[in-house]
C-alpha cells in the first residue's frame, strides 16, 4: 500500500536538506493539492504548478528553504477533545508549525477544524 501524502512529505523533506530550489513530486492527487495550497498559504512552499505528463501528472514545487520536519501520519481518528495532545507530541513548540486533518467538511489546519468544533484523521505536519 502506498500512502502518496507521507511520499510528497519525505520529497520535500529531502529537497529541502539538499538545499534545491524546486522539487517534482509524482503522482498528482487531489489531496495533495489541498495540502500542498495549505503549505503554501502558511509559506512553507512557494509557488507550485501540476502538470500532465501522460500518466499520472507531477507537480513542481518551488521551495523557500523553511522546512525543518515534514511527516505524513497514519490516518488515525482524534476528537477536539484530543488536538492539544496532538500537537504536544508533533510539532517541538506550541504555535510552530501546522498539522493538517481531513474531515468531513474538507482538507483543513488543526486549528480551524478546533474552531469548527469538528474531529479528523490526521494527515501531516510541518515545521
Amino acid at each position: 500500500m502506498v500512502n502518496t501524502v507521507s511520499d510528497a512529505c519525505c520529497a520535500l523533506k529531502n529537497a529541502e536538506r539538499a538545499r534545491k530550489r524546486e522539487v517534482i513530486i509524482s503522482p498528482a492527487s487531489n489531496l495533495l493539492q489541498q495540502i500542498l495550497r495549505i503549505f503554501q498559504k502558511h509559506a512553507y512552499i512557494g509557488e507550485f504548478e501540476r502538470y500532465d505528463d501522460g500518466r499520472q501528472g507531477k507537480f513542481k514545487i518551488a521551495l523557500l528553504g523553511k522546512i525543518n520536519e515534514c511527516a505524513g501520519l497514519i490516518r488515525l481518528n482524534y476528537k477536539v477533545s484530543k488536538y492539544d495532545m496532538l500537537e504536544r507530541n508533533l510539532l517541538p513548540a506550541p504555535g510552530l508549525g501546522i498539522i493538517i486533518l481531513t474531515t468531513n467538511q474538507g482538507i483543513m489546519t488543526i486549528k480551524e477544524a478546533e474552531e469548527k468544533q469538528i474531529g479528523g484523521h490526521t494527515l501531516c505536519y510541518i515545521y
